[in-house]
């Protein structure tokens, strides 16, 4: 079982019902946005793998340092600026994410659709619950600093597959990439064995050239019959009408619908796919606008679906403003569950108003 998995498991409903209460959202969205702020947290003690020495900082700063830390007491101190687990969360997480913790934390936002005053708290709350597994995890199995770092190496691919592209790329902003080895037996220098041999045809051709010069000096030369071009005739019908070039008219796409799971902000893979082909074949027309509209079910809160629409069309036009679309061509907006494509009575229909429609004016 991964490290994330572990972890998110120990979510127990009572006090997600608390978190939820905390701050003002439903047990389902804070459920999500917790699941992602222990991927966030993990991830960010997981870039530090190879620095043992800042994870015994980080983990130094939960208070008293014995790892005696549950969900039911981050839930009754989630409002307690105070309280010592929330003060702690509040440091451990600039020790974690240096300058990007603000973007982390608003790219968080807009992956789940929660405000970013919430996902603040979460992260705040996540943190310390991360330290409390890890220092129980190094004194019950005996574990090094040096040993933590190499679990925390293991795990990152599943924390990266785990995690929106959007966290990964400002987690991780400099991949490392190792140095290919050198074959030892490909890299020697080979040195060609020297042969008397190829001397004897450069000689031959240097005996030749004297006779070949006298039959270049020598030899009766063809006379050159030159025949004069007759002048271009003048006059407009006379004039050299330059061949027609065909042109291909680019067909641009008008409209695109892009589709989401329950409560998510995270492009399907089909839709995802979709995407990619519409950015490829308007990113080189700066003549377009193009409307980003988010919607979603009416499952939940109207207020609270309104947010979800909205981080789901700011998160297609981060998307296509990755895939090299201009700024200045591009408006995002949600509109909830308003307008639907599709009767919300039937779970197909609520499947086809949980989406992104995309569409091109020129």
């Amino acid at each position: 079982m991964s490290l994330l998995t572990d972890l998110c498991n120990t979510l127990d409903k009572r006090s997600l019902a608390g978190m939820a209460g905390a701050v003002g959202e439903s047990e389902t969205s804070v459920s999500r946005g917790m699941e992602t702020a222990i991927g966030t947290v993990l991830g960010g003690m997981a870039a530090k793998s190879e620095n043992p020495s800042l994870l015994r900082k980080v983990l130094d700063l939960l208070p008293g340092g014995s790892g005696d830390v549950s969900w039911s007491n981050l839930a009754s101190a989630a409002t307690d600026t105070s309280s010592p687990l929330m003060s702690a969360g509040s440091r451990m997480l600039p020790a974690l994410f240096g300058g990007s913790e603000n973007a982390i934390t608003q790219t968080m936002g807009t992956e789940t659709g929660l405000p970013t005053g919430v996902v603040s708290t979460l992260m705040t709350m996540a943190a310390p619950m991360v330290m409390g597994y890890f220092t129980r995890r190094l004194r019950g199995d005996g574990m090094t600093m040096g040993g933590l770092g190499s679990l925390l190496e293991r795990e990152m691919p599943a924390i990266k597959a785990a995690l929106p592209a959007s966290l990964v790329a400002l987690i991780w902003p400099r991949e490392r990439v190792a140095a290919a080895p050198i074959n030892p037996v490909i890299h020697q220098t080979t040195t060609v064995e020297k042969s008397p041999g190829r001397w004897v045809l450069p000689l031959i051709l240097l005996a030749l050239i004297p006779g070949l010069l006298w039959l270049f000096t020598h030899a009766r030369r063809p006379g050159v019959v030159v025949i004069p071009t007759p002048p271009m005739p003048t006059g407009t019908a006379n004039r050299v009408i330059p061949p027609t070039v065909p042109t291909t008219k680019v067909i641009l796409p008008t409209r695109i619908d892009l589709y989401f799971d329950t409560g998510s902000s995270r492009l399907r893979a089909d839709s995802q796919a979709k995407l990619n082909q519409f950015a490829s074949a308007i990113k080189d027309n700066r003549q377009v606008h193009v409307m980003v509209n988010g919607y979603t079910d009416n499952v939940g809160q109207p207020d609270a679906n309104m947010r979800l629409s909205e981080a789901r069309a700011n998160m297609v036009a981060a998307d296509l403003r990755r895939r090299g679309i201009a700024t200045d061509v591009l408006t995002a907006k949600g509109y909830g569950q308003e307008n639907p494509e599709a009767d919300n009575a039937t779970a197909d229909g609520r499947a086809k108003n949980r989406h992104v429609s995309v569409a091109v004016e020129q």
